[in-house]
C-alpha cells in the first residue's frame, strides 16, 4: 500500500519532525510513504500510483488538495492529519492528532473500505472547491489583517487578536444574497456580514448551523442583516454559549444548494473574504454544490 503524503511547507505551523514520526508511524503500520508538497499556486503531483492521500496540514492544505484532485480527474480516498491552525474537517471526522494513532486508526479505516468511508458532496466558488467555509464581513477583515508571524507563535488566537484590533476600525458593509433552497425555491437576504457553512464546527468548537455536516448534499447561509460591535458580539457570545444564532433577531439562516452573490457599495466591493481560514484573493459571485464527491477514509480503533 502506497500512501501520498502531502504537507504545506509554507504553513505557519509546519512542523517537520511531526510529518516525519507521521511518515514513520504509516512505515511501521505495513504502508509505503512517498512525499508531497502543496505549491501556492495549486498545481502539484498527486501520485496516480497512490492508494490513499494523506493531508499533513490545515483546511486550508486540505482545500488545495481537494482541488488539486479534482481538477485531475483523480479519485483516491483521502484523510487529513490535523497540523494546521483549526482544523474544521478533522474535528468533524474524529481524526486523532496524535501521529502514532492516526497512523494506526487510518490502516485499520483504509481496510475497512465498507465502513470507514465518508462521500462528501463538493461545494465549489465560482467553480473552485473548498471543503469547510468562507465567510465576509469581519471575520474576512480579520484574516486580511492578521500577522503571519504572530500566528506562527500562538496559533489561531492571532485571528482574534486581529478581531480584537478592528474594533478601532469597524467595517459597514452590506451584500445582497440569493439563495436557492433544496426545495427549488429562492429567497433573497440581505447582510453586513454572512457565512457559507459545509462543516459542522466554524472556528474550533463553535457550531454556526448546527444540522450543517460535510456528508450533507446542501450548505448552510447564515446572514447577519446588520453587524454593529454590539451586534457582532451578541452573535459570538450566543455562539460560545452553544446556542444556535438563527435565535438572535437580526440572523437569519437557511440551507442552500446555490447562492449568489453581490456586493452592494464600493466598500463592500473592497471587502475581504475568507475560505478555509485563508484570504479569498476575489469576492466570489457564486457558490453552489457541485457534482464532485471527495472521498474520506474513516478512523477506525486498531
Amino acid at each position: 500500500m502506497i500512501v501520498e503524503l502531502i504537507h504545506n511547507p509554507a504553513s505557519g505551523t509546519f512542523d517537520e519532525f511531526r510529518l516525519d514520526v507521521l511518515s514513520r508511524a504509516f512505515e511501521a503500520c505495513g504502508a509505503q510513504v512517498r512525499l508531497g508538497r502543496t505549491e501556492i499556486d495549486g498545481q502539484f503531483e498527486i501520485f496516480p500510483e497512490c492508494d490513499l492521500v494523506c493531508v499533513s496540514g490545515g483546511d486550508g492544505a486540505l482545500r488545495l488538495v481537494v482541488a488539486s484532485m479534482v481538477r485531475s480527474g483523480i479519485s483516491k480516498p483521502l484523510c487529513v492529519f490535523p497540523a494546521g491552525t483549526v482544523n474544521l474537517v478533522a474535528r468533524e471526522l474524529g481524526y486523532s492528532d496524535d501521529p502514532e494513532i492516526f497512523a494506526r486508526e487510518i490502516m485499520t479505516g483504509y481496510l475497512d473500505s465498507q465502513f470507514a468511508r465518508l462521500e462528501a458532496p463538493l461545494i465549489a466558488a465560482d467553480g473552485q472547491p473548498f471543503v469547510a467555509c468562507i465567510s465576509a464581513g469581519p471575520d474576512g477583515q480579520a484574516v486580511a489583517r492578521h500577522s503571519p508571524a504572530l500566528k506562527k507563535r500562538i496559533g489561531g488566537a492571532a485571528y482574534a487578536w486581529s478581531l480584537l484590533k478592528l474594533f478601532g476600525d469597524w467595517p459597514e458593509l452590506r451584500f445582497c444574497l440569493t439563495a436557492e433552497t433544496p426545495d427549488g425555491s429562492e429567497t433573497k437576504l440581505t447582510g453586513a456580514a454572512f457565512y457559507v457553512i459545509k462543516a459542522h464546527h466554524y472556528a474550533g468548537d463553535w457550531t454556526l448551523a448546527p444540522s450543517a455536516e460535510l456528508a450533507a448534499d446542501r450548505f448552510h447561509v447564515i446572514a447577519l442583516s446588520r453587524a454593529r460591535r454590539r451586534d457582532f458580539l451578541r452573535f459570538l457570545l450566543a455562539i460560545a454559549l452553544g446556542r444556535d444564532p438563527a435565535q438572535l433577531a437580526f440572523v437569519q439562516s437557511l440551507p442552500a444548494r446555490r447562492l449568489s452573490i453581490t456586493a452592494a457599495d464600493q466598500p463592500s466591493r473592497q471587502a475581504a473574504f475568507q475560505v478555509d481560514g485563508d484570504l479569498l484573493l476575489t469576492q466570489p459571485g457564486e457558490i453552489r454544490m457541485v457534482e464532485q464527491t471527495v472521498t474520506y477514509c474513516l478512523p477506525l480503533p486498531a
